[in-house]
Protein backbone atom coordinates (compact mmCIF):
# COMPACT_ATOMS: atom_id res chain seq x y z
CA UNK A 1 0.00 0.00 0.00
CA UNK A 2 1.42 3.50 -0.79
CA UNK A 3 1.60 5.89 1.57
CA UNK A 4 -0.17 9.39 1.62
CA UNK A 5 0.17 12.41 3.45
CA UNK A 6 -2.71 13.27 5.95
CA UNK A 7 -3.64 16.17 3.33
CA UNK A 8 -4.68 12.86 0.91
CA UNK A 9 -6.90 11.39 3.14
CA UNK A 10 -10.64 11.54 2.90
CA UNK A 11 -12.35 12.52 5.97
CA UNK A 12 -13.81 9.23 8.41
CA UNK A 13 -10.68 7.56 7.28
CA UNK A 14 -8.19 5.19 9.81
CA UNK A 15 -5.04 5.68 9.55
CA UNK A 16 -1.60 4.39 10.95
CA UNK A 17 1.16 6.99 11.25
CA UNK A 18 3.88 5.40 9.00
CA UNK A 19 6.53 7.84 8.67
CA UNK A 20 7.45 11.75 9.64
CA UNK A 21 9.19 14.26 7.12
CA UNK A 22 10.81 17.70 8.01
CA UNK A 23 13.59 16.83 10.27
CA UNK A 24 14.03 16.92 14.19
CA UNK A 25 11.95 20.08 14.30
CA UNK A 26 8.86 18.58 12.84
CA UNK A 27 9.50 15.14 15.14
CA UNK A 28 9.80 16.89 18.51
CA UNK A 29 6.50 19.44 17.42
CA UNK A 30 4.78 16.45 16.98
CA UNK A 31 5.86 14.26 20.07
CA UNK A 32 5.12 16.58 22.09
CA UNK A 33 0.96 16.70 20.46
CA UNK A 34 1.30 12.98 21.25
CA UNK A 35 1.83 11.77 17.57
CA UNK A 36 4.36 8.31 17.01
CA UNK A 37 4.87 6.55 14.33
CA UNK A 38 2.41 3.44 14.40
CA UNK A 39 -0.29 5.12 16.12
CA UNK A 40 -3.88 4.82 14.64
CA UNK A 41 -5.97 7.74 14.05
CA UNK A 42 -9.17 8.98 12.41
CA UNK A 43 -9.32 12.39 10.31
CA UNK A 44 -12.86 13.77 11.97
CA UNK A 45 -12.62 17.12 10.01
CA UNK A 46 -11.01 19.38 7.38
CA UNK A 47 -11.94 22.93 7.84
CA UNK A 48 -12.25 24.83 5.14
CA UNK A 49 -10.23 27.39 3.64
CA UNK A 50 -6.87 26.21 4.24
CA UNK A 51 -7.81 25.57 8.18
CA UNK A 52 -6.62 22.66 10.56
CA UNK A 53 -7.05 19.14 10.33
CA UNK A 54 -8.90 17.60 13.09
CA UNK A 55 -7.52 13.79 14.00
CA UNK A 56 -8.64 11.50 16.87
CA UNK A 57 -5.16 9.85 18.25
CA UNK A 58 -5.71 7.49 20.59
CA UNK A 59 -9.27 9.04 22.31
CA UNK A 60 -7.55 12.62 21.88
CA UNK A 61 -8.52 15.83 19.33
CA UNK A 62 -5.27 16.52 17.88
CA UNK A 63 -5.91 19.85 15.50
CA UNK A 64 -2.84 20.52 12.95
CA UNK A 65 -2.10 22.88 10.73
CA UNK A 66 -2.38 21.85 6.60
CA UNK A 67 1.56 22.75 6.50
CA UNK A 68 2.56 20.01 9.12
CA UNK A 69 -0.41 17.93 8.06
CA UNK A 70 1.87 17.48 5.03
CA UNK A 71 4.79 15.96 6.57
CA UNK A 72 2.78 13.13 8.24
CA UNK A 73 2.74 9.97 5.97
CA UNK A 74 0.12 7.25 7.05
CA UNK A 75 -1.49 4.30 5.68
CA UNK A 76 -5.16 3.44 5.61
CA UNK A 77 -6.69 1.08 7.58
CA UNK A 78 -9.84 -0.87 6.10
Amino acid sequence: MESKNLLQVPVGSMVRIEHFEGGDVVNTKLRQHGLFIGDRARVLRKAPFAGPILLDVNGREIALSRGIAAKIFVGEIQ
